[in-house]
């Protein structure tokens, strides 16, 4: 399930006057289908949204836009992720389909597997090299998965809470707080928060559109990353499918197939 559309409907009844117990609970069935991050992500900005006061329907309104997006880049990765993943599938598929194959047009590779030791250790040489290219195709794909969390989530909380009125030292303390399970808490992202501060605290500026634009820099340098690694993972998978699988089809296909014929023409 999308995430946006309940909570984008959430924000209207919020930003109708609605209270917001009654609205949430208007929307409850929906709110518990949500995908687990983003579930999570939803329970602490409502919670830190409810706690600091302040436009909460504005708030729920920039947390959709926030999984719009984060949804649509999502599908975008996927539909990249879907072809290397299908073509390693396919791949080692292939030996088991050529046997098959060959057996229906009575070349009987299976005969000369089960009578001849040459064919037999073939195959047995060709599954070990394709359990292991298997393997190795799996761990660069389970590799090239993805974090879902958001990585401007941080910085949307702390904006959230400089919205209701919040000084930044008791927002950035109550945002830390909130996602410390998130792991979104590092050195960096804290000391460019604080040189930000700085810097309008200097200028007498606000921090809200500052931030704004910080929490948008962070996602998109993420999803830059994100489609580099799918670009790269096609050329990754090269390796095991020409070291590995390629030559498992031939130990388990074309070996067995040209044994049994060389056998059947003495």
């Amino acid at each position: 399930m999308s995430a946006d559309p309940v909570i984008l409907e959430l924000a209207g009844l919020l930003k109708a006057g609605i209270p917001a117990n009654l609205a949430r609970a208007g929307l409850s069935e929906r709110l518990v289908n949500l995908p687990a991050v983003q579930k999570s992500q939803f329970e602490i900005i409502w919670s830190l949204a409810n706690k600091n006061g302040g436009a909460i329907g504005e708030i729920m309104m920039s947390l959709s836009d926030s999984f719009k997006s984060a949804d649509r880049h999502r599908n975008e990765i996927e539909l990249a992720f879907a072809g290397p993943k299908a073509t390693a599938r396919v791949v080692s598929l292939l030996p088991i389909a050529c046997v098959l194959l060959a057996q229906v047009f009575g070349l009987n590779p299976l005969g000369a597997i089960v009578s001849k030791p040459l064919a037999f250790i073939s195959v047995v040489l060709g599954v070990i090299l394709l359990v292991v290219g298997r393997v190795w195709t799996r761990s660069i794909l389970e590799k090239a998965k993805f974090d879902e969390v958001d990585p401007g989530l941080l910085i949307d909380a702390v904006r959230f809470g400089l919205t209701s009125g919040l000084p930044f030292s008791k927002s950035l303390n109550l945002a830390v707080e909130a996602l410390a399970e998130f792991d979104l808490v590092d050195e960096q992202s804290l000391g460019r928060l604080s040189a930000m501060a700085e810097m309008n605290r200097d200028r007498g500026a606000s921090l809200g559109a500052p931030l704004e634009s910080e929490a948008q820099i962070k996602r998109e340098t993420q999803r830059n990353l994100e489609a580099t690694a799918v670009a790269k993972l096609s050329v990754k998978l090269i390796l095991p499918l020409g070291l590995l699988t390629l030559p498992a089809f031939i130990l388990c296909a074309v070996a067995p197939i040209a044994i049994g014929l060389l056998s059947s023409n003495k």
